[in-house]
Protein backbone atom coordinates (compact mmCIF):
# COMPACT_ATOMS: atom_id res chain seq x y z
CA UNK A 1 0.00 0.00 0.00
CA UNK A 2 3.04 2.29 0.20
CA UNK A 3 4.07 4.94 2.67
CA UNK A 4 1.30 5.54 5.24
CA UNK A 5 1.74 9.26 4.77
CA UNK A 6 0.66 8.90 1.18
CA UNK A 7 -2.59 7.09 1.99
CA UNK A 8 -5.92 8.92 1.63
CA UNK A 9 -7.24 10.46 4.81
CA UNK A 10 -10.04 8.21 5.95
CA UNK A 11 -11.97 9.10 9.05
CA UNK A 12 -13.70 6.41 11.03
CA UNK A 13 -17.28 6.84 11.96
CA UNK A 14 -19.39 4.99 14.48
CA UNK A 15 -22.91 3.88 13.61
CA UNK A 16 -25.74 4.88 15.92
CA UNK A 17 -28.97 3.04 16.38
CA UNK A 18 -32.50 4.24 16.91
CA UNK A 19 -34.58 2.59 19.59
CA UNK A 20 -37.60 0.58 18.62
CA UNK A 21 -39.09 -2.84 18.06
CA UNK A 22 -36.70 -3.29 15.19
CA UNK A 23 -33.66 -1.08 15.48
CA UNK A 24 -32.50 1.14 12.66
CA UNK A 25 -28.84 1.85 12.13
CA UNK A 26 -27.88 5.44 11.37
CA UNK A 27 -24.44 6.18 9.98
CA UNK A 28 -22.68 9.42 10.75
CA UNK A 29 -20.67 10.21 7.62
CA UNK A 30 -16.99 11.07 7.80
CA UNK A 31 -15.31 14.03 6.24
CA UNK A 32 -14.80 13.58 2.51
CA UNK A 33 -11.70 11.81 1.31
CA UNK A 34 -10.08 11.58 -2.06
CA UNK A 35 -11.78 8.68 -3.81
CA UNK A 36 -9.35 8.93 -6.71
CA UNK A 37 -6.70 7.41 -4.49
CA UNK A 38 -8.84 4.36 -3.73
CA UNK A 39 -7.00 1.25 -4.92
CA UNK A 40 -8.70 -0.73 -7.63
CA UNK A 41 -9.01 -4.47 -7.74
CA UNK A 42 -5.65 -4.71 -9.45
CA UNK A 43 -3.85 -3.51 -6.35
CA UNK A 44 -5.94 -5.45 -3.89
CA UNK A 45 -4.45 -8.37 -2.02
CA UNK A 46 -5.63 -11.81 -2.97
CA UNK A 47 -8.92 -12.83 -1.38
CA UNK A 48 -9.64 -15.89 -3.49
CA UNK A 49 -10.52 -17.80 -0.36
CA UNK A 50 -13.50 -15.55 0.24
CA UNK A 51 -16.80 -16.49 -1.36
CA UNK A 52 -20.37 -15.40 -0.68
CA UNK A 53 -20.80 -18.56 1.39
CA UNK A 54 -17.51 -18.27 3.29
CA UNK A 55 -16.57 -14.73 4.21
CA UNK A 56 -16.24 -14.71 7.99
CA UNK A 57 -13.09 -13.66 9.77
CA UNK A 58 -11.91 -16.04 12.46
CA UNK A 59 -14.19 -17.28 15.19
CA UNK A 60 -15.10 -20.74 16.33
CA UNK A 61 -17.00 -22.30 13.49
CA UNK A 62 -18.67 -24.72 15.84
CA UNK A 63 -19.95 -22.00 18.13
CA UNK A 64 -23.48 -20.72 18.08
CA UNK A 65 -23.88 -17.41 16.31
CA UNK A 66 -25.06 -15.71 19.43
CA UNK A 67 -25.43 -17.07 22.92
CA UNK A 68 -27.24 -14.48 25.01
CA UNK A 69 -30.93 -15.33 25.33
CA UNK A 70 -31.44 -12.19 27.35
CA UNK A 71 -31.11 -10.24 24.10
CA UNK A 72 -34.63 -11.37 23.29
CA UNK A 73 -35.96 -9.33 26.17
CA UNK A 74 -34.24 -6.09 25.32
CA UNK A 75 -34.93 -3.67 22.48
CA UNK A 76 -32.82 -4.19 19.37
CA UNK A 77 -31.52 -0.69 19.74
CA UNK A 78 -29.49 2.21 21.00
CA UNK A 79 -30.18 5.88 21.46
CA UNK A 80 -30.89 8.31 18.66
CA UNK A 81 -28.84 11.49 18.58
CA UNK A 82 -29.69 14.09 15.99
CA UNK A 83 -26.94 15.16 13.68
CA UNK A 84 -28.44 18.61 13.47
CA UNK A 85 -27.46 19.62 16.98
CA UNK A 86 -25.07 22.42 17.89
CA UNK A 87 -22.20 19.97 17.85
CA UNK A 88 -22.26 20.37 14.08
CA UNK A 89 -22.03 24.14 13.64
CA UNK A 90 -20.90 23.99 10.03
CA UNK A 91 -24.06 23.08 8.17
CA UNK A 92 -22.21 22.98 4.86
CA UNK A 93 -19.79 20.26 5.91
CA UNK A 94 -21.02 16.89 4.77
CA UNK A 95 -24.40 16.89 6.50
CA UNK A 96 -25.89 14.09 4.44
CA UNK A 97 -26.83 10.98 6.38
CA UNK A 98 -29.38 8.26 6.00
CA UNK A 99 -30.55 4.91 7.12
CA UNK A 100 -29.65 1.83 5.18
CA UNK A 101 -32.63 -0.34 5.92
CA UNK A 102 -36.33 -0.11 6.53
CA UNK A 103 -36.68 -2.72 9.21
CA UNK A 104 -33.33 -2.21 10.88
CA UNK A 105 -30.93 -4.43 12.73
CA UNK A 106 -29.87 -4.98 16.26
CA UNK A 107 -27.10 -3.15 18.03
CA UNK A 108 -23.77 -4.34 16.64
CA UNK A 109 -22.75 -7.69 18.04
CA UNK A 110 -25.64 -8.23 20.48
CA UNK A 111 -28.35 -10.21 18.67
CA UNK A 112 -28.97 -13.86 19.50
CA UNK A 113 -29.46 -16.49 16.82
CA UNK A 114 -33.22 -16.48 17.32
CA UNK A 115 -33.28 -12.71 17.24
CA UNK A 116 -31.38 -12.61 13.96
CA UNK A 117 -33.75 -15.14 12.39
CA UNK A 118 -36.77 -13.12 13.54
CA UNK A 119 -35.23 -9.96 12.12
CA UNK A 120 -34.62 -11.70 8.79
CA UNK A 121 -38.24 -12.87 8.64
CA UNK A 122 -39.59 -9.43 9.54
CA UNK A 123 -37.29 -7.80 7.01
CA UNK A 124 -38.06 -10.09 4.06
CA UNK A 125 -41.74 -10.94 4.52
CA UNK A 126 -43.93 -8.00 3.58
CA UNK A 127 -46.83 -6.90 1.43
CA UNK A 128 -45.18 -8.31 -1.68
CA UNK A 129 -46.21 -11.78 -0.53
CA UNK A 130 -49.85 -10.86 -1.18
CA UNK A 131 -49.09 -10.21 -4.85
CA UNK A 132 -47.43 -13.57 -5.57
CA UNK A 133 -50.66 -15.54 -6.27
CA UNK A 134 -51.59 -12.99 -8.94
CA UNK A 135 -48.09 -13.29 -10.41
CA UNK A 136 -48.49 -17.07 -10.58
CA UNK A 137 -51.80 -16.63 -12.40
CA UNK A 138 -49.96 -14.66 -15.08
CA UNK A 139 -46.94 -16.99 -15.42
CA UNK A 140 -48.43 -20.36 -14.50
CA UNK A 141 -47.81 -22.23 -11.27
CA UNK A 142 -44.81 -24.23 -12.55
CA UNK A 143 -43.02 -21.38 -14.31
CA UNK A 144 -43.89 -19.09 -11.42
CA UNK A 145 -42.48 -21.50 -8.84
CA UNK A 146 -39.26 -22.19 -10.75
CA UNK A 147 -38.76 -18.50 -11.50
CA UNK A 148 -39.39 -17.47 -7.90
CA UNK A 149 -36.92 -20.00 -6.51
CA UNK A 150 -34.29 -19.16 -9.14
CA UNK A 151 -34.56 -15.40 -8.69
CA UNK A 152 -34.55 -15.79 -4.90
CA UNK A 153 -31.38 -17.93 -5.04
CA UNK A 154 -29.61 -15.43 -7.30
CA UNK A 155 -30.76 -12.58 -5.08
CA UNK A 156 -29.34 -14.31 -2.00
CA UNK A 157 -26.04 -14.80 -3.82
CA UNK A 158 -25.96 -11.11 -4.76
CA UNK A 159 -26.77 -10.08 -1.19
CA UNK A 160 -23.99 -12.23 0.25
CA UNK A 161 -21.49 -10.60 -2.09
CA UNK A 162 -21.92 -7.39 -0.09
CA UNK A 163 -20.37 -8.82 3.12
CA UNK A 164 -17.50 -10.18 1.01
CA UNK A 165 -16.83 -6.70 -0.32
CA UNK A 166 -17.17 -5.30 3.19
CA UNK A 167 -14.53 -7.69 4.57
CA UNK A 168 -12.05 -6.87 1.81
CA UNK A 169 -12.47 -3.12 2.16
CA UNK A 170 -12.37 -3.30 5.96
CA UNK A 171 -9.02 -5.12 5.78
CA UNK A 172 -7.75 -2.61 3.29
CA UNK A 173 -8.91 0.32 5.44
CA UNK A 174 -8.79 -0.85 9.09
CA UNK A 175 -9.48 2.66 10.41
CA UNK A 176 -12.64 3.06 8.35
CA UNK A 177 -15.98 1.88 9.75
CA UNK A 178 -17.76 0.07 6.91
CA UNK A 179 -21.02 -1.15 8.38
CA UNK A 180 -23.72 -0.43 5.81
CA UNK A 181 -24.75 -0.44 2.18
CA UNK A 182 -24.17 3.30 2.03
CA UNK A 183 -20.64 2.89 3.42
CA UNK A 184 -19.78 0.61 0.51
CA UNK A 185 -21.15 3.17 -1.91
CA UNK A 186 -19.08 5.91 -0.27
CA UNK A 187 -15.81 3.99 -0.27
CA UNK A 188 -16.18 2.65 -3.82
CA UNK A 189 -18.05 5.47 -5.56
CA UNK A 190 -17.31 8.44 -3.31
CA UNK A 191 -19.70 10.74 -1.48
CA UNK A 192 -21.92 11.00 -4.55
CA UNK A 193 -22.18 7.22 -4.69
CA UNK A 194 -23.25 7.11 -1.06
CA UNK A 195 -25.98 9.64 -1.77
CA UNK A 196 -27.17 7.62 -4.78
CA UNK A 197 -27.44 4.51 -2.60
CA UNK A 198 -29.34 6.40 0.07
CA UNK A 199 -31.71 7.98 -2.45
CA UNK A 200 -32.47 4.54 -3.90
CA UNK A 201 -33.10 3.18 -0.41
CA UNK A 202 -35.33 6.15 0.40
CA UNK A 203 -37.37 5.70 -2.78
CA UNK A 204 -37.76 1.99 -2.10
CA UNK A 205 -38.97 2.76 1.43
CA UNK A 206 -41.52 5.23 0.12
CA UNK A 207 -42.61 2.64 -2.44
CA UNK A 208 -43.14 -0.03 0.22
CA UNK A 209 -45.16 2.39 2.37
CA UNK A 210 -47.26 3.55 -0.58
CA UNK A 211 -48.04 -0.07 -1.45
CA UNK A 212 -49.52 -0.39 2.04
CA UNK A 213 -51.95 2.46 1.33
CA UNK A 214 -52.90 0.92 -2.02
CA UNK A 215 -53.65 -2.35 -0.23
CA UNK A 216 -55.66 -0.65 2.52
CA UNK A 217 -57.75 1.43 0.12
CA UNK A 218 -58.48 -1.54 -2.17
CA UNK A 219 -59.55 -3.86 0.65
CA UNK A 220 -61.67 -1.36 2.57
CA UNK A 221 -63.31 -0.47 -0.73
CA UNK A 222 -64.19 -4.14 -1.22
CA UNK A 223 -65.60 -4.47 2.32
CA UNK A 224 -67.56 -1.26 2.79
CA UNK A 225 -67.95 -0.07 -0.83
CA UNK A 226 -66.51 3.33 0.04
CA UNK A 227 -64.43 5.14 -2.55
CA UNK A 228 -60.70 4.55 -2.57
CA UNK A 229 -60.08 8.28 -2.55
CA UNK A 230 -62.05 8.64 0.66
CA UNK A 231 -60.10 5.80 2.29
CA UNK A 232 -56.78 7.43 1.35
CA UNK A 233 -58.04 10.76 2.69
CA UNK A 234 -59.16 9.25 5.99
CA UNK A 235 -55.78 7.53 6.42
CA UNK A 236 -53.85 10.81 6.25
CA UNK A 237 -54.59 12.43 9.67
CA UNK A 238 -53.65 9.37 11.75
CA UNK A 239 -50.51 8.67 9.73
CA UNK A 240 -49.50 12.33 9.83
CA UNK A 241 -49.53 12.06 13.63
CA UNK A 242 -47.79 8.68 13.83
CA UNK A 243 -44.88 9.81 11.65
CA UNK A 244 -44.10 12.66 14.05
CA UNK A 245 -42.53 10.30 16.60
CA UNK A 246 -38.80 11.05 16.88
CA UNK A 247 -37.61 7.55 17.75
CA UNK A 248 -38.74 4.02 17.04
CA UNK A 249 -39.03 3.17 20.72
CA UNK A 250 -42.22 5.22 20.86
CA UNK A 251 -43.64 3.07 18.06
CA UNK A 252 -42.89 -0.23 19.81
CA UNK A 253 -46.50 -0.96 20.86
CA UNK A 254 -47.76 -0.24 17.34
CA UNK A 255 -45.10 -2.47 15.81
CA UNK A 256 -45.94 -5.38 18.11
CA UNK A 257 -49.63 -5.06 17.26
CA UNK A 258 -48.84 -4.76 13.54
CA UNK A 259 -46.63 -7.86 13.48
CA UNK A 260 -49.23 -9.88 15.38
CA UNK A 261 -52.03 -8.79 13.05
CA UNK A 262 -49.98 -9.52 9.93
CA UNK A 263 -48.96 -12.99 11.12
CA UNK A 264 -52.50 -13.99 12.04
CA UNK A 265 -53.94 -12.60 8.82
CA UNK A 266 -51.39 -14.28 6.52
CA UNK A 267 -52.05 -17.60 8.22
CA UNK A 268 -55.77 -17.08 7.75
CA UNK A 269 -55.26 -16.31 4.05
CA UNK A 270 -53.79 -19.79 3.51
CA UNK A 271 -56.77 -21.31 5.32
CA UNK A 272 -59.14 -19.27 3.16
CA UNK A 273 -57.34 -20.51 0.04
CA UNK A 274 -57.96 -24.08 1.16
CA UNK A 275 -61.62 -23.39 1.97
CA UNK A 276 -62.17 -21.64 -1.37
CA UNK A 277 -60.58 -24.33 -3.52
CA UNK A 278 -62.81 -25.86 -6.18
CA UNK A 279 -61.64 -28.00 -9.12
CA UNK A 280 -61.19 -25.84 -12.23
CA UNK A 281 -58.46 -27.52 -14.24
CA UNK A 282 -59.26 -25.50 -17.34
CA UNK A 283 -58.11 -22.34 -15.60
CA UNK A 284 -54.90 -23.71 -14.08
CA UNK A 285 -51.82 -23.30 -16.29
CA UNK A 286 -48.34 -24.65 -15.74
CA UNK A 287 -46.47 -22.24 -18.02
CA UNK A 288 -47.44 -18.85 -19.43
CA UNK A 289 -44.34 -17.15 -20.80
CA UNK A 290 -46.08 -13.80 -21.11
CA UNK A 291 -45.96 -13.36 -17.34
CA UNK A 292 -42.26 -14.13 -16.89
CA UNK A 293 -41.09 -10.53 -16.41
CA UNK A 294 -43.99 -9.85 -14.08
CA UNK A 295 -43.25 -12.75 -11.73
CA UNK A 296 -39.54 -11.79 -11.70
CA UNK A 297 -40.44 -8.23 -10.68
CA UNK A 298 -42.81 -9.36 -7.93
CA UNK A 299 -40.21 -11.80 -6.59
CA UNK A 300 -37.52 -9.11 -6.45
CA UNK A 301 -39.94 -6.76 -4.72
CA UNK A 302 -40.85 -9.45 -2.19
CA UNK A 303 -37.17 -9.89 -1.21
CA UNK A 304 -37.26 -6.39 0.23
CA UNK A 305 -34.66 -6.79 2.97
CA UNK A 306 -31.56 -6.54 0.77
CA UNK A 307 -30.73 -3.06 2.05
CA UNK A 308 -30.01 -4.29 5.56
CA UNK A 309 -27.89 -7.36 4.86
CA UNK A 310 -24.74 -5.76 6.33
CA UNK A 311 -26.59 -4.48 9.38
CA UNK A 312 -28.01 -7.94 10.03
CA UNK A 313 -24.57 -9.50 9.74
CA UNK A 314 -23.12 -6.87 12.06
CA UNK A 315 -25.85 -7.50 14.62
CA UNK A 316 -24.60 -11.03 15.37
CA UNK A 317 -22.40 -11.45 18.40
CA UNK A 318 -20.56 -14.22 16.51
CA UNK A 319 -21.31 -13.89 12.79
CA UNK A 320 -19.50 -17.09 11.78
CA UNK A 321 -22.72 -18.73 10.61
CA UNK A 322 -24.53 -15.68 9.32
CA UNK A 323 -24.33 -16.87 5.71
CA UNK A 324 -25.87 -20.19 6.79
CA UNK A 325 -28.60 -18.37 8.72
CA UNK A 326 -29.52 -16.08 5.84
CA UNK A 327 -29.47 -18.91 3.29
CA UNK A 328 -31.52 -21.33 5.39
CA UNK A 329 -34.04 -18.71 6.51
CA UNK A 330 -34.56 -17.28 3.04
CA UNK A 331 -34.86 -20.80 1.63
CA UNK A 332 -37.75 -21.45 3.99
CA UNK A 333 -39.28 -18.06 3.15
CA UNK A 334 -38.97 -18.74 -0.59
CA UNK A 335 -40.59 -22.16 -0.24
CA UNK A 336 -43.40 -20.57 1.76
CA UNK A 337 -43.86 -18.01 -1.03
CA UNK A 338 -44.18 -20.85 -3.55
CA UNK A 339 -46.81 -22.58 -1.40
CA UNK A 340 -48.63 -19.30 -0.77
CA UNK A 341 -48.63 -18.33 -4.44
CA UNK A 342 -49.63 -21.77 -5.70
CA UNK A 343 -52.41 -22.14 -3.12
CA UNK A 344 -53.88 -18.79 -4.08
CA UNK A 345 -53.72 -19.58 -7.79
CA UNK A 346 -55.20 -23.06 -7.36
CA UNK A 347 -58.04 -21.59 -5.29
CA UNK A 348 -59.07 -18.79 -7.64
CA UNK A 349 -57.58 -19.69 -11.04
CA UNK A 350 -57.10 -17.02 -13.69
CA UNK A 351 -59.32 -14.71 -11.66
CA UNK A 352 -56.69 -14.37 -8.93
CA UNK A 353 -56.35 -10.70 -8.03
CA UNK A 354 -53.61 -8.59 -6.49
CA UNK A 355 -53.72 -8.53 -3.54
CA UNK A 356 -55.10 -12.03 -3.01
CA UNK A 357 -57.45 -10.77 -0.26
CA UNK A 358 -59.70 -9.21 -2.92
CA UNK A 359 -60.73 -12.73 -3.96
CA UNK A 360 -62.09 -13.58 -0.53
CA UNK A 361 -65.84 -13.89 -0.22
CA UNK A 362 -68.04 -11.58 1.82
CA UNK A 363 -67.82 -13.71 4.96
CA UNK A 364 -66.98 -12.60 8.47
CA UNK A 365 -63.70 -14.53 8.40
CA UNK A 366 -62.64 -12.84 5.16
CA UNK A 367 -63.58 -9.47 6.60
CA UNK A 368 -61.48 -10.23 9.68
CA UNK A 369 -58.47 -11.14 7.54
CA UNK A 370 -58.74 -7.98 5.46
CA UNK A 371 -59.21 -5.72 8.47
CA UNK A 372 -56.32 -7.37 10.33
CA UNK A 373 -53.97 -6.89 7.39
CA UNK A 374 -55.15 -3.31 6.92
CA UNK A 375 -54.49 -2.58 10.59
CA UNK A 376 -51.10 -4.26 10.51
CA UNK A 377 -49.92 -2.43 7.40
CA UNK A 378 -51.35 0.89 8.63
CA UNK A 379 -49.31 0.63 11.83
CA UNK A 380 -46.24 -0.52 9.90
CA UNK A 381 -46.38 2.57 7.67
CA UNK A 382 -44.62 4.99 10.10
CA UNK A 383 -41.86 2.42 10.74
CA UNK A 384 -41.36 1.95 7.01
CA UNK A 385 -41.10 5.72 6.50
CA UNK A 386 -38.67 6.25 9.39
CA UNK A 387 -35.47 5.98 7.31
CA UNK A 388 -36.73 8.68 4.95
CA UNK A 389 -36.88 11.21 7.77
CA UNK A 390 -33.17 10.78 8.44
CA UNK A 391 -32.40 11.06 4.74
CA UNK A 392 -34.35 14.29 4.38
CA UNK A 393 -33.82 15.93 7.75
CA UNK A 394 -30.07 15.39 7.95
CA UNK A 395 -29.39 16.55 4.42
CA UNK A 396 -30.30 20.22 4.88
CA UNK A 397 -29.85 22.72 7.75
CA UNK A 398 -33.43 23.97 7.34
CA UNK A 399 -34.52 20.82 9.22
CA UNK A 400 -32.17 21.40 12.16
CA UNK A 401 -33.54 19.89 15.36
CA UNK A 402 -31.81 22.61 17.40
CA UNK A 403 -34.09 25.43 16.18
CA UNK A 404 -37.83 25.97 16.46
CA UNK A 405 -38.04 26.71 12.75
CA UNK A 406 -36.20 23.49 11.93
CA UNK A 407 -38.52 21.41 14.10
CA UNK A 408 -41.54 23.06 12.51
CA UNK A 409 -40.14 22.33 9.06
CA UNK A 410 -39.70 18.69 10.06
CA UNK A 411 -43.36 18.42 11.05
CA UNK A 412 -44.52 20.00 7.80
CA UNK A 413 -42.18 17.87 5.69
CA UNK A 414 -43.27 14.61 7.32
CA UNK A 415 -46.95 15.40 6.97
CA UNK A 416 -46.42 16.50 3.36
CA UNK A 417 -44.76 13.21 2.43
CA UNK A 418 -47.70 11.32 3.95
CA UNK A 419 -50.08 13.35 1.79
CA UNK A 420 -47.89 12.74 -1.27
CA UNK A 421 -47.81 8.97 -0.70
CA UNK A 422 -51.61 8.96 -0.28
CA UNK A 423 -51.98 10.83 -3.58
CA UNK A 424 -49.73 8.29 -5.33
CA UNK A 425 -51.72 5.42 -3.77
CA UNK A 426 -54.93 6.93 -5.12
CA UNK A 427 -53.42 7.55 -8.55
CA UNK A 428 -52.08 3.97 -8.86
CA UNK A 429 -55.07 1.81 -7.93
CA UNK A 430 -53.64 -1.54 -9.00
CA UNK A 431 -51.56 -3.22 -6.30
CA UNK A 432 -49.83 -5.61 -8.72
CA UNK A 433 -48.86 -2.86 -11.15
CA UNK A 434 -47.22 -0.83 -8.42
CA UNK A 435 -45.30 -3.80 -7.00
CA UNK A 436 -44.08 -4.66 -10.50
CA UNK A 437 -42.85 -1.11 -11.08
CA UNK A 438 -40.96 -0.84 -7.79
CA UNK A 439 -39.54 -4.36 -8.14
CA UNK A 440 -38.34 -3.77 -11.70
CA UNK A 441 -36.68 -0.45 -10.96
CA UNK A 442 -35.31 0.43 -7.53
CA UNK A 443 -35.35 -3.08 -6.05
CA UNK A 444 -33.43 -4.46 -9.04
CA UNK A 445 -30.76 -1.79 -8.64
CA UNK A 446 -30.34 -2.50 -4.93
CA UNK A 447 -30.68 -6.28 -5.23
CA UNK A 448 -28.53 -7.02 -8.28
CA UNK A 449 -26.87 -4.11 -10.08
CA UNK A 450 -25.04 -2.42 -7.20
CA UNK A 451 -23.96 -5.63 -5.39
CA UNK A 452 -22.54 -7.17 -8.58
CA UNK A 453 -20.76 -3.96 -9.56
CA UNK A 454 -19.21 -3.62 -6.11
CA UNK A 455 -18.13 -7.27 -6.13
CA UNK A 456 -16.49 -7.04 -9.54
CA UNK A 457 -14.90 -3.67 -8.78
CA UNK A 458 -13.26 -4.74 -5.52
CA UNK A 459 -12.43 -8.39 -6.18
CA UNK A 460 -12.12 -8.17 -9.96
CA UNK A 461 -9.17 -10.31 -11.05
CA UNK A 462 -9.20 -12.43 -7.90
CA UNK A 463 -12.47 -14.15 -8.88
CA UNK A 464 -12.58 -17.48 -10.73
CA UNK A 465 -13.67 -17.09 -14.32
CA UNK A 466 -17.01 -18.84 -13.70
CA UNK A 467 -17.86 -16.56 -10.78
CA UNK A 468 -16.77 -13.50 -12.73
CA UNK A 469 -19.06 -14.61 -15.57
CA UNK A 470 -21.95 -15.07 -13.14
CA UNK A 471 -21.39 -11.61 -11.67
CA UNK A 472 -21.26 -10.06 -15.13
CA UNK A 473 -24.42 -11.92 -16.15
CA UNK A 474 -26.31 -10.69 -13.08
CA UNK A 475 -24.99 -7.15 -13.52
CA UNK A 476 -25.88 -6.87 -17.20
CA UNK A 477 -29.00 -9.00 -16.89
CA UNK A 478 -30.22 -7.00 -13.92
CA UNK A 479 -29.66 -3.73 -15.75
CA UNK A 480 -31.46 -4.93 -18.89
CA UNK A 481 -34.32 -6.43 -16.89
CA UNK A 482 -34.61 -3.20 -14.93
CA UNK A 483 -35.08 -1.21 -18.13
CA UNK A 484 -37.47 -3.69 -19.77
CA UNK A 485 -39.45 -4.39 -16.62
CA UNK A 486 -39.78 -0.74 -15.71
CA UNK A 487 -40.92 0.18 -19.21
CA UNK A 488 -43.42 -2.70 -19.34
CA UNK A 489 -44.80 -1.79 -15.91
CA UNK A 490 -45.20 1.87 -16.88
CA UNK A 491 -46.96 0.96 -20.11
CA UNK A 492 -49.25 -1.47 -18.28
CA UNK A 493 -49.97 1.17 -15.65
CA UNK A 494 -51.04 3.67 -18.30
CA UNK A 495 -52.93 1.27 -20.55
CA UNK A 496 -54.43 -1.05 -17.93
CA UNK A 497 -52.91 -4.22 -19.39
CA UNK A 498 -52.46 -6.01 -16.07
CA UNK A 499 -55.41 -7.71 -14.44
CA UNK A 500 -56.75 -7.02 -10.98
CA UNK A 501 -57.82 -3.39 -11.48
CA UNK A 502 -59.82 -2.21 -8.50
Amino acid sequence: MGDPKEQPAIHARRPQTLEGPTSVMVDLPPKPFDTNSLPHAESAPSFKQLSPLEFEIGGDSSADVCESDEDLARPLVGQHHSRNEDSHPNSNENTFSAIDDHHGAATHGSASTTQVIINIVISFVGAGLLGIPNAFSKAGWLLGSVTLLTVSALNVYAMLCLPVVQVVLQRRYPNESIQSYGDLGRVILGERGEKIIFVCLGISQAGFATAYLIFISANLNSIYTVSRGLVCLVCIPGLALLVQFRDLKSLSPFSLLANTANFCALSAVLFQDYESYTPHNDNIHKVKWGGLLYVIAITIYSMEGVGLILSLKGSCKKPDFFSFLIISTLTVISLFMVVFGSAGYFAFGDGTLAPITLNMTAHWSATFVKCALCLGLYLTYPIMMFPIWSICENSHPMFSQSTATGRRNQIVMRASLVVLSAMVAYGVPNFGKFLSLVGSSICTLLGFVFPMYFHLYVLGKDLPICQKALDAFLLIGGFLFGMMGTWKSLVAMMQGELEGEV
